[in-house]
C-alpha cells in the first residue's frame, strides 16, 4: 500500500486508488500542477470518469498510516486536460491540471488605467490577482511602496506583478489554497536534514561553468549636472572578481545607469553572487512525501544537506518539491540550490553564511576547494 492515499475532489466527490501521482510546486512557479493518471481491467459496463477539462478540482493527501488525520491540501485549482483511452483489456484515464493562481501565468492583465503611484507590492498583487479570484497574502517584508508602476502592452497578470515583485526581493509561491504567498527568498526552515547514508536514496549534483566568469565590469555614464561633472559621471564603474573562474573570463555590462560608483559595484557583485548560485543546484530524492514530524516537505525553506560523495555539506535551499506516487513507491524529489541563485535585486545584495565547509553559498567553489584537498590524499597515500 502507498504511504499516501490521494483523492481529487471534484463537484463534492472524491476519487481516489490513482496510480501514477505527480505533484510539483516550485519557488519560481506562481501555480503548483498535477499529474495523475488510472489504468484498470476492462468491464463490459464500464465507462470513463465522468471528469471533464475546466472542471474545478482540489487534490488532498492523508498519510496511509494516518486515515483520521486532517489531510494536507496541496492543489487547488482547475483541470486543464483530461485523456481517456481504452484497449481490449483495459482502460485508462489521465489528467493534469494546476492551481488557480495559473490563470496569473495564462491571462492578459487588463485594467483601466493601467497605471498605478505608490501601491505595496501586495496591495498590487491583490489587484492583479482579483478578476481571477485568487487570494493573496504578504509574509515577506514588502519594504516601501513602489514609485509608479504600469502595465506593459500586451503582458500576463504574472509578467506585470513578477516585475514589481523582483524590485522588493519577493518570490509569488503557490498556497496550496489556489491563491499565492508573497514572501522573502529562504524564510523557511526544514525540520529534516538531508543526510548521504541516513535519509537520500539518491542524489546528482549539476555544476555548470559556462554562465560564470572570472570579472564583472558595470561601464556607465550620467549626465552632468551644476554639482557633478568629469570623470565621476563620465566613466562610472564597479567590478567584482570571481577567484573560483580560474582563467580570464571578462562580462562587462552597459546600458545601465548606476547612480555612482557604488551603486555600480553593487550592481557588479549582484552579478556575481547571482550567476555562482545558479550555476549549481542539487536534487535528492528521499522515501515518502513528509519529513521526520509528520509535515510535508516545504518549498522556499533552508535545509542542511550532508552529501560527501558531492562534497556538500552546508544548508541549501529548498526551491522546487516534486511529490511521485507510482511503480517506483512513494518517493519526493528536492531541488536545492543557494539562495543566492533567487537574489533579484542589486540594491539589497543577498549575503551568504560563510560559516560551513566548502564556501557557503557558492557549490563549485566548495566542490572545486574539496576537490583540490582529495587529490592531495591520494597523491600522499591516504585514500
Amino acid at each position: 500500500m502507498p504511504s499516501e492515499l490521494v483523492s481529487l475532489n471534484i463537484g463534492g466527490i472524491a476519487w481516489k486508488g490513482w496510480e501514477e501521482v505527480a505533484l510539483t510546486r516550485a519557488v519560481d512557479a506562481v501555480s503548483g500542477s498535477f499529474e495523475v493518471s488510472l489504468a484498470d481491467r476492462w468491464g463490459d459496463d464500464a465507462q470513463a470518469l465522468p471528469i471533464a477539462a475546466s472542471m474545478p478540482v482540489s487534490i488532498q493527501t492523508v498519510a496511509s498510516g494516518s486515515p483520521s488525520a486532517q489531510p494536507d491540501e496541496l492543489i487547488r485549482g482547475y483541470i486543464d486536460t483530461v485523456k481517456p483511452s481504452f484497449g481490449a483489456t483495459d482502460h485508462k484515464i489521465s489528467i493534469s491540471g494546476r492551481d488557480a493562481s495559473a490563470d496569473l501565468v495564462d491571462c492578459a492583465a487588463v485594467h483601466k488605467p493601467g497605471e498605478w503611484k505608490g501601491l505595496s507590492c501586495s496591495r498590487l498583487a491583490e489587484i492583479l490577482a482579483a478578476p481571477f479570484g485568487v487570494g493573496v497574502r504578504c509574509l515577506g517584508n514588502e519594504g516601501a511602496a513602489i514609485p509608479v508602476h504600469k502595465i506593459e502592452p500586451g503582458e500576463t497578470a504574472w509578467e506585470c506583478l513578477e516585475r514589481a515583485l523582483r524590485q522588493r526581493e519577493l518570490l509569488a509561491m503557490p498556497d496550496a489554497k489556489g491563491g499565492i504567498l508573497l514572501v522573502s527568498i529562504g524564510a523557511g526552515r526544514a525540520t529534516t536534514a538531508l543526510i548521504q547514508g541516513q535519509n537520500i536514496l539518491s542524489a546528482s549534483a549539476d555544476y555548470d561553468a559556462k554562465g560564470r566568469f572570472s570579472e564583472y565590469r558595470v561601464l556607465a555614464q550620467n549626465k552632468g549636472s551644476d554639482t557633478e561633472s568629469g570623470q565621476s559621471v563620465a566613466a562610472v564603474r564597479g567590478i567584482s572578481r570571481d577567484e573560483t573562474v580560474g582563467r580570464y573570463r571578462p562580462k562587462v555590462i552597459t546600458g545601465e545607469a548606476p547612480k555612482n560608483p557604488a551603486t555600480a559595484q553593487r550592481r557588479a557583485d549582484w552579478e556575481n553572487s547571482v550567476c555562482a548560485g545558479r550555476s549549481s543546484s542539487v536534487e535528492v530524492t528521499v522515501q515518502g512525501w513528509r519529513q521526520a514530524d509528520g509535515s510535508l516537505w516545504p518549498l522556499n525553506a533552508m535545509c542542511r544537506v550532508t552529501i560527501p560523495y558531492l562534497f556538500i555539506d552546508q544548508d541549501l535551499m529548498i526551491g522546487k518539491v516534486t511529490h511521485k506516487l507510482g511503480s517506483g513507491g512513494t518517493t519526493t524529489s528536492l531541488t536545492l540550490r543557494s539562495p543566492l541563485a533567487y537574489a533579484q535585486e542589486f540594491e539589497k545584495h543577498l549575503k551568504a553564511d560563510k560559516g560551513g565547509k566548502g564556501g557557503e553559498g557558492d557549490l563549485l567553489k566548495g566542490a572545486v576547494q574539496l576537490s583540490k584537498d582529495e587529490q592531495a590524499k591520494i597523491l600522499a597515500g591516504k585514500k
